[in-house]
């Protein structure tokens, strides 16, 4: 009996894994990560600030941003090289990012409201594993 059952069980694992493609296992499974980086100017304000973090959050409303965070840098490193904060989200697919996300008026709007205040933003996108 106990053949018979792990004889099953591994038939239908064999049979599991080979009508699902691999390569699509793995690209459902990455996410996007968008990290953007930023350096205020000396000048900003708390008040600023605020309002910068307000706008932030307003990125929520666009369809496709996953896991949205706008932080202080928080590393005791000394290794941040002027970068203060950070804004973070994920996308399940690209075409969420390049085609929804970056035109979307919400975001344009958010853009023109923070980058007036910062030295500089670095971006960088990579798929997770």
């Amino acid at each position: 009996m106990k053949k018979v059952f792990l004889i099953l069980v591994l038939s239908f694992t064999a049979y599991s894994c080979s009508t699902t493609p691999k390569t699509e296992i793995q690209v459902n499974s990455k996410k996007l990560q968008h990290v953007v980086l930023i350096k205020y100017k000396d000048s900003i304000t708390p008040e600023q600030f605020k309002t910068i973090e307000e706008g932030a959050y307003t990125l929520n409303q666009i369809e496709g941003v996953h896991n949205l965070n706008y932080t202080k840098n928080a590393s005791p490193e000394g290794l941040t090289k002027g970068y203060t904060h950070s804004l973070t989200m994920y996308f399940e697919k690209a075409i969420d990012r390049d085609e929804t996300y970056l035109p979307h008026p919400v975001h344009q709007a958010f853009v023109k409201l923070f980058v007036p205040f910062t030295t500089d933003v670095l971006v960088y996108d990579y798929w997770d594993k």
